[in-house]
């Protein structure tokens, strides 16, 4: 151990010989924690009016000064510390719950499509390769390697659930033996990421069934499952969404209204994914016209200036859109 730990403080030490000879300089990070009131302080020395110090101070303590400072990004001066002159700490709350409410509601949406693309995967993929048709890799189109990495992954979300019919499985059956579970059992507990990658990997048969059953075309519904679980994923984890780059742009279907010419919105930002969602929804048990009316009155209060909009991925006349309105 002793021989381990001098070896990387020597490694360190010729990476920071290497930086100096090459003109990087080095800068560490001496920024001291702060209390809430010293959060207040430099807030204000920066600019920013606060008009409830008491609610500033529950929502510093709640929320934290760190994830508040991507909400007040908007209001600060372009290249500085410093706020322009009618921010205030009450609008960045003010846009913090309108992010809230606009994962509540995109959660809602994903959580139908997923629970419906397992259903309708399952059912044709088992009825086309049998229970266990998913250990096979001459049923998907992936590499051999691609194949033992997802499967790999499936059986360690397997090992990992506390689900009664998993924990039954492994102690009844022999053959396969555990974590190999019938198909059915594996959809309900793999991640949308994984099954977003099955779907993909289907043969062209099964595809284009259960993207039928989906009212959608194969390669659409194979784009939309993966942004749709890039979505879920910065949701689960509280990230923001209002002015998020998801980092994968959705495709245009072919039908009418979804031309870049017809619906100029940004295919990787929020609106979009709004009008993918809705679409998607359709397939599902959901009421998607409930769906939508609930997140148009959540956008018509919330879009309240043009930066929100944009940055939303919006336009004006958003409301009014043929793919949102029909």
């Amino acid at each position: 151990r002793h021989a381990s730990d001098a070896l990387v403080r020597d490694m360190l030490k010729l990476a920071g010989f290497f930086c100096l000879q090459i003109g990087v300089r080095m800068t560490h990070y001496r920024k001291p924690p702060l209390s809430i009131q010293a959060q207040l302080d430099q807030l204000q020395q920066r600019g920013l009016a606060i008009g409830d110090a008491a609610n500033a101070n529950r929502y510093l303590q709640r929320v934290g000064y760190y994830r508040l400072m991507g909400y007040l990004h908007t209001q600060r001066l372009p290249g500085s510390d410093h706020f322009h002159d009618k921010a205030t700490f009450e609008e960045a709350v003010s846009l913090y719950e309108f992010d809230r409410g606009l994962r509540d509601l995109v959660m809602e949406a994903v959580g139908h499509i997923e629970i419906a693309t397992r259903t309708v995967l399952t059912y044709h993929f088992a009825h086309a390769h049998g229970a266990f048709g998913h250990l096979e890799p001459r049923n998907l189109t992936f590499t051999v390697q691609h194949h033992a990495e997802w499967l790999a992954g499936v059986e360690n979300e397997v090992m990992r659930s506390k689900e009664t019919f998993i924990r039954h499985y492994r102690d009844k059956y022999t053959s396969p033996a555990f974590p190999k579970v019938p198909i059915w059992m594996a959809t309900e507990v793999m991640s949308l990421g994984s099954l977003s990658r099955f779907y993909k990997a289907l043969h062209n048969r099964e595809q284009k069934a259960v993207a039928g059953e989906m009212q959608m075309a194969a390669p659409v519904l194979a784009n939309w499952l993966h942004i749709t679980s890039v979505a879920r994923n910065v949701v689960a984890h509280h990230g923001r969404l209002w002015n998020k780059e998801l980092g994968v742009s959705a495709v245009r279907p072919r039908s009418t209204g979804w031309s870049e010419r017809e619906a100029p919105y940004a295919p990787n930002r929020s609106f979009f994914l709004l009008l993918v969602l809705r679409k998607l929804l359709e397939g599902t048990t959901a009421d998607s016209q409930s769906w939508r009316r609930r997140v148009d009155a959540h956008l018509s209060a919330g879009i309240t200036s043009e930066v929100r909009m944009k940055s939303l991925g919006a336009a004006y006349g958003w409301q009014e859109h043929r793919l949102w309105r029909e």
